[in-house]
């Protein structure tokens, strides 16, 4: 396993490899963009230098961003009124145009930076129909893998399950991902408090196991590229996206303990989106992931 985190890239994107790196980083997520907002940042070419220049010096991958909070290709391909939140509308805006667009620039500056790939949330349907959103979906995905060749691929990631958001399942994940027809730059990564909170039982002895081998049925292990790992700060099967620092939620360490040390998943580039002690992932949550996988691995050969 390779460890990361997903870490700021505030003051220039370059900056991201750096405090990767102060809190034992050998893999790293980061936001290309702002998440909050459809305005693309304008990354010079100094800085996207900086930043592939320095990840190889630190010997830090894969490398992957996420994708804005705001993208939804399952959105009516349609006008529909928007405007901040809790005021009234003032204006109109195609949800689903803007989510391709983004996808196209988050592939771009992806392949710029050399990023294996964009951890992308599939969408919710808006009031459609599961068949028409899936659709929108596939298709948006697959308009913007033919408009941005390259290595650069699209990581689908499971849902925690709250409202009408698609990923939930592992079947609602493989439906999408068929229809793209771009099967070697579409692969998956898997969320540990998502998978919990929608009601996988990742924390019960033998759960991981039963779980992936279910993954493997759907959609195939050869496909998974990377795992959020997260504890959770909401019951098993809430269906609410809620994280907690390694090993202080309700999946708890005895649950890390058996996700990290499944044989499936080692390899794999481990991201932590926990919360630290309020700016995010820390050296304190990277040691214990560490500890947790050689206890875990230890479990598993009865050492």
């Amino acid at each position: 396993m390779r460890f990361g985190a997903h870490v700021s890239s505030s003051g220039g994107i370059s900056n991201a490899i750096g405090r990767g790196r102060d809190i034992g980083c050998d893999a790293l997520q980061v936001f290309t963009h702002n998440p909050r907002t459809w305005t693309p940042i304008n990354h010079k070419d100094g800085e996207v230098a900086g930043f592939r220049t320095q990840a190889a010096e630190a010997g830090m991958e894969p490398l992957v961003s996420h994708g804005l909070y705001l993208i939804n290709l399952g959105a009516p391909d349609a006008e529909v009124p928007t405007g901040p939140p809790g005021k009234p509308a003032n204006k109109t805006r195609n949800i689903h145009r803007f989510s391709v667009e983004s996808l196209v620039q988050h592939l771009e500056i992806g392949g710029r930076l050399g990023l294996a790939g964009v951890v992308l949330h599939v969408g919710s349907s808006k009031g459609s129909t599961y068949d028409d959103a899936v659709a929108r979906i596939a298709a948006g995905i697959r308009e913007a893998l033919d408009r941005v060749p390259g290595t650069c691929q699209v990581y689908l990631e499971n849902t925690a399950g709250a409202g009408d958001t698609i990923g939930r399942t592992f079947a609602q994940l493989a439906d999408v991902a068929d229809r793209v027809d771009h099967d070697a730059r579409v692969g998956f990564c898997l969320d540990t408090q998502h998978l919990f909170a929608s009601g996988y039982p990742v924390h019960e002895p033998g759960g991981i196991d039963r779980v992936l081998d279910e993954f493997d049925r759907v959609v195939g292990m050869h496909r998974l590229r990377c795992l959020h790992l997260n504890d959770s700060a909401t019951p098993f099967g809430a269906n609410r996206d809620r994280h907690a620092n390694i090993g202080e939620g309700l999946i708890g360490e005895d649950g890390m303990r058996r996700i990290l040390g499944n044989p499936d998943l080692q390899g794999l580039p481990v991201i932590l989106e926990v919360p630290g002690s309020g700016d995010g992932p820390d050296a304190e949550n990277m040691e214990r992931t560490r500890r947790l996988h050689r206890e875990g691995l230890e479990m598993r050969s009865g050492t």
